[in-house]
């Protein structure tokens, strides 16, 4: 039995002013449950697409559906219930670097919360076990009361990713979570979401400039490109050639360069990479 589509896209375009166009006609559909990675050159749209899809933004023109609704008639009580339905992950943290981990980690419930309640919790936090319980998830429980800006930049994003686990969302969208800590971090932050993604059946959608990552890690995988879907398939069928076409006039990450340059061979030219 397939699983119902947590997403619907058709058609959706946006655009910021009448020159700035962010995406073009942009179809998707993601079921619950799936693990979706995109991947392209900076300003493909991809944050923009992340942007809609948590509710943040609404589509200039087109249909985006989330399970079922229309987001464009969203509004109020109905908008705040569809937001607290998904949980974001940034690439900046967007963390309170003076604040304890604890707070910080609690912040995921503000949207279940009177506005006393979330004064009281700066004041004595409450639900302590569950913060201990997501803290020990992203493996650093014993960080429960540490500063926040005394933490190394993989531990914040597991601050963040521990903020998103006491949301308890439905969906979870990680836009470039792993560009501001080293490789081998990385690797460990990618297969922690998909853990979490895997024990919990929550949608998983990464936004990524790791092509390494994202076919290595993903067996879906979206290549955007100038606001348009470049390609939507199997990550094992995501060719050199695909790679040369996606990032071409661009500075490709990781694998994809020396993919990229192996179709070149193939097809007899040369390489041409301008800057990111």
């Amino acid at each position: 039995m397939t699983a119902p589509h947590q997403y619907r896209l058709e058609s959706v375009r946006k655009e910021f002013g009448r020159q700035q166009v962010a995406l073009e006609g942009f179809d998707l559909t993601v079921a619950q449950g799936e693990r979706v990675a995109l991947i392209g050159p900076s300003g493909a749209g991809k944050t923009t697409l992340f942007r809609m899809l948590n509710c943040t933004i609404r589509p200039t023109s087109g249909r985006l559906r989330i399970d079922g609704e229309e987001v464009r008639e969203l509004y109020g009580r109905r908008l705040r219930e569809m937001r607290r339905r998904i949980g974001t992950i940034y690439q900046q943290h967007n963390l309170v670097p003076r604040l304890r981990v604890v707070h910080n980690v609690l912040s995921g419930r503000l949207g279940r919360w009177s506005l006393l309640g979330s004064l009281a919790s700066l004041v004595r936090p409450s639900h302590l076990e569950a913060v201990h319980q997501a803290l020990a998830d992203v493996g650093i429980a014993e960080k429960l009361f540490s500063r926040t800006d005394e933490l190394s930049g993989g531990q914040q994003q597991r601050v963040a990713i521990a903020r998103v686990l006491m949301q308890d969302p439905e969906v979870i969208l990680a836009d470039e979570p792993v560009s501001s800590v080293d490789p081998s971090l990385a690797e460990s932050i990618i297969r922690l979401l998909i853990t979490i993604s895997d024990q919990t059946r929550k949608t998983l959608m990464v936004n990524l400039h790791s092509t390494d990552l994202a076919l290595s890690y993903f067996s879906r995988v979206v290549g955007m490109k100038q606001g348009v879907k470049l390609f939507d398939t199997a990550a094992a069928q995501v060719t050199p050639e695909l790679l040369r076409e996606l990032y071409s006039g661009h500075v490709p990450v990781n694998g994809a360069a020396g993919r990229v340059r192996e179709a070149e061979q193939e097809v007899g030219e040369p390489a041409h990479w301008g800057a990111a």
